[in-house]
């Protein structure tokens, strides 16, 4: 059985799952940044949906709708209500701000 998306289908997918969840990570297995944030995220009590590029079927396409979008292309990539909302730098300096939960829960 392929488990494989269709190429097609990624900006569909990636719809579909930004509608379904209040906060997604694009992130990567491998990124140590990826790891980072999510521990930060996790430590602060904000659930998420981690969207791992090197795992997802066709995550390569997956990603590029992704760069696509944001114009950004590294990982990882944090989305809230489905609208980008930053990647590592720009969470972490929320968070050094002190402001981080506050934006994520105003939404």
């Amino acid at each position: 059985m392929n488990n494989a998306l269709d190429p097609a289908k990624a900006p569909q997918f990636l719809d579909m799952m930004l509608r379904r969840n209040k906060m997604v990570m694009v992130s990567a297995t491998y990124c140590q940044f990826c790891t980072k944030l999510k521990m930060l995220l996790i430590e602060l009590k904000h659930r998420f949906v981690s969207l791992e590029i090197d795992i997802i079927p066709n995550g390569r396409e997956v990603f590029a709708e992704v760069v696509g979008r944001t114009g950004v292309h590294t990982v990882p990539q944090v989305f809230l209500n489905g609208k980008y909302f930053g990647g590592y730098d720009e969470l972490v300096a929320m968070y050094r701000a002190g402001h981080l939960s506050a934006e994520i829960e105003r939404g």
